[in-house]
């Protein structure tokens, strides 16, 4: 391959693993500095340009599609770091919903991640969720993902499906299965937790002496934090549920993408 047809190819490539990798779990945090994610972008742009791209023989022009395939690329590349991490969000989803139970919805912590706020539980929930997938090697699967989607996806082609009704019913689905992963996660605790309030309710009804404002809140902390402790380790077979949809959802929307 000429200079003068891989310059242009290479362009392509780098825009959608460099926006790919500022929205997907794990790179695109902000404790990564951004010069380890233009050299890993970069190397990966090379990589598959040399071993996808080898026997490009059509030269890609720089005119005023080069700038549309571009626009392309990038949107591409934020569309499958995004469905790549919604499923991941769920477990901070299910953080809020507990934290809002127990009591803990007034204090929030900034995410080292991503610099916003988050709840007390979803900030542990979510640590241990990428202890758990950096230990199964899932960062690896969503580079083989975008690596992957280099064949299915024509880079040098304009059409994608992005404005169908199927793409937005997709990602409407995925949005759904991530507040049903969240609900799933946080049920026990804060079923637990509601039973806790209709007891303290009946106490307060019973003995009126007693002031439930005082005895509530200490009682759901105490409470929540002992269901934690038993229902905590059966979340790595939530975790890998969630791991398992990902992977599903991430490699059926590179398909739709490229049909």
């Amino acid at each position: 391959m000429s200079l003068f047809n891989a310059v242009p190819l290479f362009l392509l490539i780098l825009a959608r693993l460099t926006s790919f990798i500022v929205t997907m779990p794990i790179f695109s945090y902000r404790t990564i500095p951004a010069p380890v994610k233009i050299g890993l972008a970069t190397v990966l742009a090379v990589l598959v340009e040399v071993t996808l791209f080898q026997n490009q023989g059509q030269a890609i022009p720089l005119d005023g599609r080069y700038i549309l395939l571009l626009l392309k690329e990038v949107l591409v590349g934020l569309m499958l770091g995004f469905v790549a991490g919604i499923i991941t969000y769920a477990v901070q989803l299910a953080g809020a919903f507990i934290d809002m139970q127990m009591g803990f919805a007034i204090a929030n912590v900034i995410s080292p991640e991503s610099g916003v706020p988050t709840p007390l539980t979803g900030q542990f929930l979510y640590v241990l969720q990428l202890l758990f997938f950096l230990g199964v090697n899932a960062h690896h699967m969503l580079i083989n993902g975008v690596l992957y989607s280099f064949q299915v996806i024509q880079i040098d082609h304009v059409t994608v499906a992005f404005g169908s009704g199927t793409t937005a019913e997709f990602v409407a689905r995925t949005s759904a299965q991530m507040f049903l992963i969240a609900a799933q996660l946080a049920i026990p605790i804060v079923g637990c937790l509601f039973l806790v309030d209709v007891a303290v309710g009946l106490v307060a009804r019973t003995v009126p002496q007693i002031n439930v404002f005082v005895v509530g809140l200490p009682l759901k902390i105490l409470v929540g934090f002992a269901v934690m402790l038993v229902v905590f380790p059966s979340l790595i077979g939530l975790f890998q549920i969630i791991f398992d949809a990902m992977t599903t959802i991430f490699s059926n929307f590179i398909r739709l993408l490229g049909s």
